[in-house]
């Protein structure tokens, strides 16, 4: 069956439909403009976007509703206002750590650490950060600098670092100090030196939530299919993706898209992408630049892998998030999708993530056996698996890359416009993609560029 070959004209084109390519798409729709939406995926919402298996729906990327400003909870609750009124769950963040068949809340609440540790380990870890606070390391240029000169080398080496391995696939060392100081809270020196002293008898400290976030009802896939549908008048095209883009005789931009149906080309006076970097710059022929931003970026998928477990152990039960770092098991983490308020999943249901280099498909059956075989014992049954595509890279290094993007993309003329990073992904907040991709439908028409191309954002607001 040969390709079909068709044509047709849009004010904007927007490259993906996450939050960001979705926040773009209803801010031209409302300002009168013709908006086609191409999405590689056969989704809305990118790696944010829910997914089905063996009848649950859960959400593969753990993301929230961030709500600590004011700000936020403000611009939530009208998005949900203007889509129907969507309920809102509000839900109390609680993640941790399992080692050794033990919990630890993180961030660090060092009350219940001091009665879920041993006393030999919470002397160590005392004695260690004490140590550190006193004589830092002098050039704390990395993540692994940055948290030892905080959490002292003992609880880097046990647990900061083989996290960051397992997610990243690089050396913490080799990932910068601006990641970690937006993202890791300081701990206070003398809660842990409090926590390092012997244990009263009969003394019990319930864990704190960290803060609260909101949830939609049925999960963060009836948030964004509502918002696609709220597009009224555009058109989006699942299952495509652009593979050049030039200019037609009449100036407009010209892009030749591959879809399930064929090719097609596209004409429009704007082009906003929000794909990875690398893939624009292919587009538009810059292929030894593509190549050096995906080198660089160091991009991996997530794998989640959906379990029933017979019985939750007891200690993980209200957590939304269990990192796991036993020896042997690989798993970076798990989600107990019975603590996200609004999936309606049953007691037991976790989702084990694992991450591997971008583009790798491996067969994760045997090893998410051998990580419960260590981390629960009990018996399980496992679901299916889920996989979203470059949930993690490294922005920092490809920095310098995309002001080379950025000067290419002003040389080729007007209209076409980059919001997608190396690095954003499940680390940029939701309400911040969403703000992202209005700023890129305010921007002058005659503009090219690469926004969000500047520092790290900070993960969380603060009042």
């Amino acid at each position: 069956m040969s390709a079909r070959t068709s044509m047709c004209d849009s004010d904007v084109l927007v490259i993906g439909a996450g939050p960001t390519g979705l926040a773009a798409a209803a801010d031209c729709v409302r300002a009168g403009l013709g908006v086609t939406i191409v999405e590689r995926g056969a989704t809305v919402g990118g790696l944010a976007r829910s997914a089905e298996i063996a009848g649950f729906e859960i959400d593969p990327g753990g993301h929230r509703l961030l709500a600590t400003t004011a700000r936020q909870r403000r611009a939530w609750s009208e998005l949900a206002d203007d889509l129907g009124r969507l309920p809102l769950h509000t839900v109390g963040r609680r993640s941790g750590i399992l080692r050794r068949g033990r919990v630890l809340s993180y961030p660090v609440d060092w009350p219940q650490f001091a009665q879920v540790t041993p006393w030999g380990t919470r002397l160590r870890a005392a004695a260690s950060m004490a140590h550190r606070r006193v004589r830092p390391l002098p050039d704390e240029d990395s993540l692994s600098a940055w948290v030892r000169n905080r959490y002292g080398d003992y609880l880097t080496n046990a647990l900061m670092d083989p996290h960051a391995r397992k997610v990243f696939g690089v050396e913490p060392t080799d990932i910068p100090a601006a990641w970690a100081a937006q993202r890791i809270a300081v701990p206070p020196l003398r809660g842990v030196l409090k926590a390092a002293l012997p244990r009263l008898p009969y003394c019990h400290h319930a864990p704190t939530e960290a803060d609260h976030f909101l949830y939609p009802d049925g999960g963060l896939g009836r948030l964004w299919s509502r918002f696609a549908e709220s597009l009224a008048g555009s058109n989006l095209l699942f299952g495509s993706h652009p593979v050049a883009i030039g200019r037609a005789d009449s100036g407009e931009l010209s892009v030749a898209v591959s879809g399930p149906g064929g090719s097609s080309t596209i004409t429009a006076r704007r082009i906003i992408s929000t794909a990875p970097a690398e893939d624009l710059a292919s587009c538009i022929g810059l292929t030894s630049l593509s190549a050096r931003l995906a080198h660089h970026a160091i991009r991996r998928d997530l794998i989640v892998a959906l379990v029933r477990l017979s019985s939750l152990p007891r200690m993980w039960a209200n957590y939304q998030w269990l990192y796991t770092h036993d020896l042997g098991v690989r798993a970076n983490r798990f989600q107990n999708y019975s603590a996200w308020r609004g999936l309606a999943c049953p007691p037991g249901l976790i989702g084990l993530e694992y991450t591997v280099p971008s583009g790798h498909t491996p067969d994760y059956t045997d090893q998410v056996h051998r990580d419960l075989s260590i981390i629960y014992g009990g018996e399980y049954e496992l679901l299916g698996f889920d996989t979203l595509s470059n949930a993690y890279a490294n922005f920092e290094a490809t920095r310098g890359l995309l002001d080379e993007l950025d000067a290419e993309l002003s040389g080729f003329g007007p209209g076409l416009l980059s919001t997608g990073r190396p690095g954003a992904g499940v680390y940029i907040n939701l309400d911040q993609a969403l703000r992202l991709g209005r700023r890129a439908a305010s921007v002058p028409a005659g503009y090219s560029g690469v926004l969000g191309g500047g520092e790290y954002s900070s993960y969380q607001e603060r009042q």
